[in-house]
């Protein structure tokens, strides 16, 4: 029988065991000698820092910063920081919830800095304290290894997020003097470095029949995605090999791409074989014993507040015709890169596409993670519209909800379980995956990849391929990379905000987010819906996007915007236009902006350098408010192109 790591110490340890002994111990709580002179007392207090993390399985999805999904609350953070419309001073507060109340869930989830260095402090103090515990050597090894390896994986969230960040490794007390300085971005690399090699010294090894604890392969793997994000471009840049600011980037060599295939190989090498990919893709995500899976945050169905947490996650995304949330909306630029069947983008010659069945003949994938109007979809057929003949207000589901409230016309089926209900009330033992096999598969194609060793890279990209039942990719050069990074918009959409840190560590945010967020038009004939001899086609036509022909294509939703809404998109070497013109564009480009000069790392909270009294300093770019109509953008040879002066390229 497995057993599982079930998340349900946070609350009662942090508060009845952490803050009490941390700051003043009361007569009638534990003391430090009973916690550290017990075994199963020092693991409960162990258990503690898996929580320290919030999973991003949130009505605001990181998604909705990047390119990906459009996030239907306005008043969130999560929309203020895909405008860039926030400064230090507003943007501390846009951390995780301490409570994880369900209001308080429409935020980001990427400023960790206040939550981080507190599960930081735990975690020195537990050093110190289990250097003298009289706890048998073998639970001492294992808890020390455990506490090396979080210190590792919450300091590996920190530099993705801002860069080279403090380094604190002492206890300090209320009275201590505390002028931390930040270190740069390579110290950091090397100080993670160092307490991954003490945690997979001391960790034990795999055990498939314990899950969600730390071992061994767990800490190789998070060595794995850091020396990747060390290596990328934003952090190794070539074109700026001495940066000015060590602090942003670490120097540039190419020596860190070696680092980085060496501990993507020993992972395959060493831990691979303990893990396979499943037949079904959406396995990891309803079998919480997925053999894909190397590390998961299991959640406890009866106890506390993180009590069935995922399971809100249908709650959030799902449709608003079921009772969702519809909290994250894909968008139609991700829709547009799911291949078809054949490999082909559906803008390429003989990829079979049908624009009158747009959906039809997709990446396999597509169907497990997307909702898209007649999609069958638990007991109903899925559909939204949001533009109806005669201006009719709106049509309602048979439960009275409205149809046109899914605001893209797309809806997030990913992470849904049909057998659970759509309520915000619902606990079950559903699970965040924060490590798996097709994710170290990919990372290891790209490390391939840019050490030359092209054949490699596509064997690896294919395997994950095979397994989703699409052909094999052949090309080579910067058409690889072309492939790679579609590999893994593809595969790995939603999980973990994959896409918003790759499109940083390879330095392309600021080409592929200026493209503001657009869904479809889905149109409803009022006169054919309530007719029972009518064929859908006949009651519904979805606008979508399409290649554009400046001697056919017309603009019957709005005519205005003409070829204002058409973009260059450059796939495998040739330039295609990609029209919009009739995609549902409520969400303009006011509403979504990159700013290169600073959206790369996120601001660091004016509370904390002000605590610092001046010895913590900010990042590039976040010493001002930024300017509502700044012009900064590039053109870039793969992808989207956006103009902000033009709004499209005019033809």
């Amino acid at each position: 029988m497995k057993k599982f790591l079930y998340i349900i110490f946070a609350g009662l340890l942090l508060s009845a065991c952490a803050e009490d002994f941390l700051e003043k111990q009361p007569l009638d709580k534990m003391s430090e000698a009973d916690i550290f002179s017990n075994a199963a007392l020092a693991t409960a207090y162990a258990n503690s820092f898996y929580t320290i993390l919030e999973d991003t399985f949130t009505e605001a999805n990181v998604g909705s910063i990047s390119d990906e999904s459009w996030y239907n609350y306005g008043g969130s953070s999560t929309r203020i920081v895909a405008s860039t419309f926030y400064t230090p001073d507003t943007f501390q507060y846009f951390n995780e919830s301490d409570n994880g109340g369900l209001h308080n869930t429409r935020i980001t989830h990427l400023n960790i800095w206040r939550n981080a260095y507190k599960g930081i402090r735990y975690i020195n103090d537990f050093l110190v304290k289990m250097e003298d515990s009289p706890i048998a050597d073998d639970d001492k090894k294992s808890l020390t290894g455990e506490a090396y390896f979080f210190r590792a994986w919450l300091y590996t969230n920190l530099i993705q997020r801002y860069g080279g960040v403090p380094i604190i490794k002492d206890v300090y007390g209320l009275g201590d003097e505390y002028n931390a300085t930040r270190a740069t971005f390579d110290e950091c690399v090397d100080f993670i470095l160092a307490d991954l090699k003490l945690a997979k010294e001391l960790l034990p090894e795999y055990d498939k029949a314990v899950l969600g604890r730390a071992n061994k392969d767990i800490a190789m793997a998070v060595e794995a995605r850091l020396t990747l994000i060390a290596a990328s471009a934003w952090f190794n840049d070539e074109s700026d090999p001495t940066p000015s600011n060590p602090l942003t980037k670490g120097a540039y060599s190419k020596t860190k791409w070696d680092r980085a295939l060496k501990a993507n190989k020993a992972f395959l090498d060493q831990c691979g074989p303990h893990y396979s990919l499943p037949a079904e893709y959406s396995d990891f995500w309803t079998n919480p014993g997925s053999s894909e899976i190397i590390w998961a945050k299991y959640f406890n169905n009866t106890s506390g507040d993180l009590a069935g947490r995922t399971a809100k996650a249908q709650y959030y995304y799902g449709p608003a015709s079921l009772g969702g949330w519809r909290g994250c909306a894909p968008t139609e630029a991700l829709i547009i890169d799911y291949e078809m069947a054949n490999g082909k983008k559906f803008f390429e010659e003989g990829s079979g596409y049908d624009p009158v069945h747009p959906w039809a003949n997709r990446d396999p994938r597509f169907y497990d993670t997307i909702l898209y109007p007649g999609c069958a979809f638990r007991d109903i057929t899925y559909d939204t519209f949001n533009y109806f003949e005669n201006r009719a207000a709106t049509k309602t589901s048979a439960n009275g909800n409205d149809y046109a409230a899914d605001h893209t016309g797309y809806g997030l089926r990913k992470f849904h379980l049909e057998d659970q209900p759509i309520s915000a009330s619902v606990t079950t033992t559903t699970h965040y995956v924060w490590f798996r096999l097709a994710e170290m598969y990919l990372n290891y194609a790209e490390c391939c990849y840019m050490t030359g060793d092209e054949g490699t890279a596509r064997e690896y990209i294919n395997m994950i391929r095979a397994r989703a039942g699409m052909p094999a990719v052949t090309e080579s050069g910067s058409n690889l990379f072309d492939r790679l990074v579609n590999e893994r918009r593809i595969e790995l959409a939603f999980e973990g905000a994959f896409r918003y840190f790759d499109l940083r560590r390879w330095k392309l945010a600021e080409y592929y987010e200026q493209i503001p967020w657009m869904g479809i038009y889905a149109y409803a004939y009022q006169d054919k819906l309530n007719d029972p001899n009518a064929t859908d086609d006949e009651k519904y036509d979805y606008r979508v996007a399409r290649v554009y022909d400046g001697n056919t294509n017309t603009w019957p939703i709005a005519p205005a915007a003409q070829d204002k809404r058409v973009y260059k998109y450059t796939w495998l070497g040739k330039d295609y236009f990609i029209d919009f013109g009739d995609c549902h564009h409520q969400f303009g480009s006011t509403n979504k902006r990159f700013l290169k000069d600073r959206s790369y790392l996120l601001p660091i909270g004016t509370l904390e350098i002000e605590k610092s009294e001046g010895s913590i300093v900010q990042n590039p770019g976040y010493e001002k408010a930024c300017p509502a109509n700044e012009e900064n953008y590039s053109v870039y040879p793969t992808g989207f192109v956006y103009n902000p002066q033009l709004e499209g390229i005019q033809l």
